[in-house]
């Protein structure tokens, strides 16, 4: 090799290397003092003058931004608010909430309050709260502002897919969670909903169970998921216990130096047919029930793809009164998958096996299911109805005047329920009237019977048309066993109507 050549490759070399330690020892040790000069600098150069709490924590701010969107800054206001005692009923619109991307997205409505009812769907991006732009805005300020007295009123702005932006205003309610809030029996086959993962998730779902396999004597149950944000990691696991063999792994959870195993504290029951609905909405203990399930062939998830929250965090109080959640571990399932979309976009192509059958299972965050049922399509003319409120306004109205028990919706009912949408100035087409008449029917069946039966009266007319329910018991009509269930993993099942 030429002497030249070789000296100036090993100079070439010994910059490069230092280059790598100047620029390892900014990266580590000097950027305190970089940035305790661009504060001097703007604090004595800038043209206005600016508080210097307002730029320490614009800085804190700007660090956090640079993590996960679970981990960020909260003010002293905004961490007083979470610290307030919100067990059992509080004062809001009823929404899980996450940051996804630069704005606050709906995670999940919670089944009868005020965000349901009006129709507010899990993936919704609240743009506007109030007028003001949630761009950029933290998970505690946005919950902070939608809070308040129960009565009182918040307008927030939603932007949907497919849709243009639309307002929609609220009345806050004081919010009282059933973790279980309907169980029946339809056609011998037990249907639980769990709604909420609460400190009552466990012995509500466990007497839901002795009630239909002991006492009504059902062949399979459907466990219902669906738009179920989550709870608490313990009823998660004592849920799982009654499903799972004791002593298997429900879930772990993985950090920077640290591992923890939960496991089962042992099946209550025995092994029956068992399916488990999930959905977009469904998130964080409901990720780690129906991925335990899965994992150790246990039932058949039913439904869509989950939410994919799946990380652990912790509130650190900072001296200004203020604190900063970090996410510290992600959940696994027992096979190892990492729930949380947001860290597992690597594992797409990674594969898993389940643990007992070596079925295969997708990673890449969330739950995907075993049998892919799609929720149907809303017609446009329907969901403007929803959002604005009129199936609920309808059932008010038409109970008042008429003063009695609705069982079926007659056509009759319907021309009635048209002039009522003429009166309040939404416009529509002759296709848009005929191509939603029958959901139109279904969301008016739903909003009657809940004005008359209340919650029991909602799930009833909800269930008559539920293709993912009907898909379900279908399935366990056919099903001897709980291992039959698998029969229909991995294909798309429809509903016989």
């Amino acid at each position: 090799m030429n002497k030249k050549l070789k000296n100036s490759i090993i100079i070439t070399g010994i910059l490069l290397l230092s280059g790598w330690l100047i620029f390892s020892t900014i990266n580590t040790v000097n950027y305190y003092n970089i940035l305790g000069k661009v504060l001097k600098l703007v604090r004595s150069r800038y043209v206005e003058t600016v508080p210097v709490d307002s730029l320490m924590k614009g800085a804190i701010k700007g660090v956090m931004e640079q993590l996960d969107p679970h981990s960020i800054y909260m003010s002293p206001r905004e961490y007083k608010d979470l610290m307030i005692n919100t067990e059992g009923e509080f004062g809001g619109l009823g929404i899980q909430i996450s940051k996804i991307g630069n704005y606050i997205t709906i995670v999940a409505p919670i089944e009868g309050t005020p965000a349901y009812r009006i129709g507010l769907q899990s993936g919704d991006k609240i743009v506007k709260i109030e007028g003001k732009s949630t761009l950029d805005m933290s998970l505690a300020e946005a919950v902070s502002k939608m809070r308040g007295k129960p009565g009182t009123k918040v307008t927030v702005t939603i932007s949907r897919e497919g849709e243009e932006p639309f307002d929609v205003t609220i009345t806050r309610e004081i919010i009282r969670i059933d973790a279980v809030p309907f169980f029946t029996t339809i056609d011998g086959i037990g249907y639980i909903r769990l709604s909420d993962f609460n400190k009552n998730a466990y012995s509500q779902t466990k007497k839901a169970l002795n009630d239909l396999l002991n006492n009504k004597g059902v062949k399979g149950i459907v466990l219902d998921l669906r738009s179920n944000p989550g709870g608490l990691l313990d009823q998660a696991i004592e849920l799982s216990s009654l499903f799972i063999d004791r002593g298997k792994v429900v879930v772990s959870t993985k950090g920077r130096n640290e591992y923890e195993e939960f496991k089962s504290r042992g099946n209550r029951f025995k092994k029956f047919p068992l399916i488990v609905l999930i959905d977009n909405g469904s998130a964080s203990a409901s990720e780690i029930l129906s991925g335990s399930i899965q994992d150790w062939d246990r039932g058949l998830i039913l439904g869509t793809r989950s939410f994919g929250k799946g990380s652990v965090q912790r509130v650190y109080p900072l001296e200004d009164g203020g604190a900063v959640k970090i996410t510290i571990a992600l959940w696994l399932t027992p096979s190892g998958r990492r729930i949380s979309e947001y860290f597992a976009r690597s594992d797409t192509a990674n594969t898993y096996k389940t643990l007992v059958f070596g079925r295969i299972e997708k990673g890449g965050g969330g739950i995907h299911p075993d049998t892919t049922v799609p929720y149907p399509k809303r017609n446009k003319l329907t969901q403007t109805l929803i959002i604005k409120n009129i199936f609920f306004q309808f059932a008010v109205h038409y109970m008042a005047i008429h003063k009695k028990t609705v069982r079926d919706i007659s056509d009759e009912m319907m021309k009635e329920f048209k002039k009522y949408i003429e009166s309040k100035g939404i416009k529509y087409s002759k296709e848009d009237w005929v191509d939603s008449y029958k959901q139109n029917k279904y969301y008016l069946k739903m909003s009657l019977y809940e004005r008359e039966w209340g919650t029991k009266g909602r799930y009833k007319a909800l269930l008559s048309e539920d293709n993912q329910v009907k898909t379900a018991i279908n399935i366990l009509k056919q099903c001897k066993n709980y291992k039959d269930v698998f029969k229909f993993a991995s294909k798309k099942a429809a509903a016989k109507n």
